[in-house]
């Protein structure tokens, strides 16, 4: 038995954070456990623990986030943005976010923490001008992939942040390798109810 999905119901932070964006509309355990390919007893395990520190409510129609639990996603907002799908690359499910006031970073490490995390590949681009451009050498986005640059727009981005754009060939992986990296550049930061739920 894949001990995963079996008896031990183990969950990332990754997860914990993947489910707080995903109750920003409410959601069955089924559903939550299917966008994010955890077994319903995770779920289960998580969504307690979330209700448990007063972020997560649960009514008949499924859980979604109480007050407290839209506050805590604020505050990870100011960190990193909500991850948004966008156009697919290499035909798989593809993920960006925006990362604010990002610390020096190295684009390749980034790309190997997401690859580490599942994704099949991850691109990291800045903000330069009100362009989103290659950090490498300043080349616009628009030039090489005008459909994602297009998509990209809809990011909350400001010059000097950080964009992460990765791809797996299932959405959890996109998603959850996506807000990996966002917290290997600012997980020091998140609120400490959040780091608390994984010690």
């Amino acid at each position: 038995m894949d001990w995963k999905r079996g008896a031990y119901p183990e969950f990332k932070i990754e997860d914990a954070i993947a489910v707080l964006f995903l109750l920003k509309t409410p959601k069955g355990r089924k559903q939550i456990s299917e966008e994010l390919n955890l077994g319903e007893g995770t779920v289960r395990t998580l969504l307690k623990k979330l209700s448990s520190i007063g972020l997560v409510e649960s009514q008949q129609k499924g859980h979604s986030l109480s007050e407290k639990g839209v506050e805590i996603i604020q505050e990870i907002s100011k960190l990193f943005s909500e991850p948004l799908e966008v156009t697919p690359l290499e035909g798989f499910v593809t993920y960006a976010l925006v990362v604010r006031n990002p610390p020096e970073f190295k684009s390749i490490e980034l790309r190997d923490e997401a690859i580490r995390f599942f994704a099949k590949g991850a691109m990291i681009l800045t903000v330069q001008n009100g362009e989103i451009v290659f950090p490498e050498d300043g080349r616009p986005l628009r030039e090489t992939l005008p459909e994602l640059s297009e998509d990209l727009k809809k990011l909350p981005v400001e010059n000097g942040d950080l964009v992460i754009v990765t791809w797996a060939e299932n959405k959890a992986d996109a998603l959850k390798s996506l807000i990996h990296v966002a917290l290997s550049l600012k997980g020091e930061l998140l609120p400490e109810e959040i780091k608390k739920l994984v010690e």
